[in-house]
């Protein structure tokens, strides 16, 4: 009997970053089949730990700044201080200004993380400190998944939303977005109501505007890992959350590689410190079982418990007499 073929597709659990808690997993199936550990992030420093795992790179990270670089790309993000809903007066130019600091002339490929973006400027202060340090390459926008659709300007726009949060007024809301989108159609044709322009700020605009293209940190793992091949070979996709309940759905990491196994129809499997759900409840969100953890989250907890996992689909798999 040929072995278990698994695919480890996990982000943090507890404590342990997405690459450490994989590693754990992957330990518990090792000894019965073949696996593959894949972490994967929405974005922040857990994506460049996963990331520098994926380009076998070891990432740099600080307090509110992270850089992963292998020949001829790089992937970096800056968390900014935290600021109201609305805050006109919030830039980010410090963005930009630490981008234009660290690329170097062969960064080919530039993936920008701007997950940690809190300011709304529409991208103005990283585009005027960056836009010529970014000209010439690949760019990719990394940014919230439930904001890649998300137009900078209009009543659905980013500006608009962050001014609703705000409760501010509503005269204050249009001049705001009037010149936001007047800003953007000088930026290019349409970009004041494209797709992904309203995210991180309007940060989207301003990538838009350099040419470039805008995805989920989650896909960008995905694209980075060349996940869908792995998936296609697998028997069994394992992937794991802190909590699981029913108003976070393991959160957006655990959609991800639910959805990525359903498409690949593979049978997936959750490992949690949760409480769990019912059965009927996953089974709606394409996973085929939760397994909890007996206590918090720790390497040997999850490595115990992957083992435990792996000997009862091992036994499933065994002919029968």
């Amino acid at each position: 009997m040929s072995p278990l073929r698994v695919a480890v597709v996990t982000g943090r659990i507890g404590d342990l970053d997405p690459a450490a808690a994989g590693a754990a997993i992957g330990r518990g199936f090792a000894p019965r089949g073949q696996v593959a550990v894949v972490p994967v992030s929405t974005g922040g420093p857990d994506l460049a730990v996963a990331i520098g795992s994926l380009w076998n790179t070891e990432p740099e990270v600080t307090a509110d700044r992270w850089l992963v670089r292998t020949p001829g790309r790089v992937l970096l993000g800056l968390r900014q201080a935290p600021v109201p809903a609305w805050a006109p007066q919030a830039s980010t130019t410090d963005l930009g200004e630490w981008v234009a600091s660290v690329l170097k002339p062969d960064d080919h490929e530039v993936a920008l993380d701007l997950t940690g973006v809190t300011a709304h400027d529409g991208g103005a202060g990283l585009r005027a400190a960056a836009a010529d340090a970014l000209a010439g390459r690949d760019l990719l926008g990394i940014v919230a998944a439930e904001e890649l659709e998300l137009p900078a300007t209009g009543i659905g726009g980013g500006l608009a939303r962050r001014a609703f949060d705000a409760r501010i007024d509503v005269a204050e809301l249009l001049a705001a977005d009037a010149a936001l989108g007047e800003r953007a159609r000088t930026l290019g044709d349409g970009l004041d109501v494209a797709s992904g322009g309203g995210a991180a700020g309007g940060c989207g605009l301003a990538v838009l505007a350099s040419g470039g293209r805008l995805m989920s940190g989650t896909q960008f793992c995905h694209l980075q890992a060349g996940l869908e091949r792995t998936l296609r070979a697998a028997d069994l996709v394992v992937t794991g959350c802190t909590e699981l309940t029913a108003l976070d759905r393991g959160g957006p990491v655990v959609t991800a590689v639910a959805e990525w196994a359903e498409t690949a129809q593979r049978p997936c499997v959750l490992v949690t410190a949760g409480a769990g759900l019912a059965r009927r409840e996953l089974r709606t969100m394409g996973i085929e079982a939760a397994h909890l953890l007996s206590g918090p989250p720790t390497a040997d907890g999850l490595t115990a418990l992957a083992a435990r996992i792996a000997a009862g689909w091992f036994t499933a798999r065994e002919p029968h007499a």
